[in-house]
């Protein structure tokens, strides 16, 4: 990761097919409890009043890098 003196502007590689790929297994594999974090990381509002009893639907390729690796390194 390369960043431009400000940690909230850093600049993230893309991640690899292979590497979001990974990523969804990862997640698939969450405790439901965690997905709570995942939604939040994703950017959701309020993220605490989410029906977790509803399936989340996560578009990778929709994401932008910060996101991907932000949710990479928290699974």
């Amino acid at each position: 990761m390369a960043s431009n003196g400000d940690t909230g502007n850093a600049i993230f590689r893309p991640m690899t097919r292979r590497e979001k790929m990974q990523l969804q297994k990862l997640i698939q594999n969450l405790p439901r409890d965690n997905l709570v974090r995942v939604v939040g990381i994703l950017g959701r509002s309020d993220s605490s009043k989410t029906n977790l009893c509803d399936d989340i639907t996560i578009d990778l390729e929709k994401e932008d890098n910060g996101t991907l690796w932000r949710l990479y390194y928290y699974v």
